[in-house]
């Protein structure tokens, strides 16, 4: 069971949330929200490209009465789709970013947008990744999370 005062928790939840709302009957242009996991812990399944796996990999925090937090979240997308791959690498990228400006508005909390990488792997088929990192600026109390 997740605390409700989890502040951590409800943002990455929020993130995962919004991540599966991406769809073309949304405006977006992928339908990656379909596949959308948080800390995966498994190699895909065939069935679930293009996919986004969300981590919350840091927390740095300035102490004081209240602290200040600076939650670090990656986002990886996971593509295949032979000689389209690098245009859905890109497409579900730019969806990703939308919806994260979404979970912005919707917490009221500043986030920023890092940069991202590209990876693009031949095998069988041809295999796309991409990394976009993000921060999410929030306060807690003192020794509380």
């Amino acid at each position: 069971m997740v605390s409700e005062n989890l502040i951590r928790q409800k943002i990455v939840t929020a993130i995962v949330e919004q991540m599966k709302l991406i769809s073309s009957a949304n405006g977006f242009y992928s339908e990656a929200g379909s596949n959308v996991f948080e800390w995966l812990d498994k190699p895909l399944d065939k069935d679930e490209y293009p996919a986004i796996i969300i981590r919350d990999i840091s927390d740095n925090a300035a102490d004081g009465q209240i602290l200040e937090h600076r939650l670090k979240i990656e986002v990886d997308v996971a593509v295949k789709d032979g000689l389209n791959t690098t245009w859905n690498m890109r497409e579900v990228s730019s969806d990703v970013i939308k919806a994260f400006g979404q979970v912005e508005e919707q917490l009221n909390y500043k986030c920023t947008y890092n940069g991202s990488d590209f990876l693009l792997e031949h095998k069988d088929t041809i295999y796309g990744g991409v990394r976009l990192e993000f921060e999410v600026f929030y306060q807690t109390r003192r020794w509380e999370q």
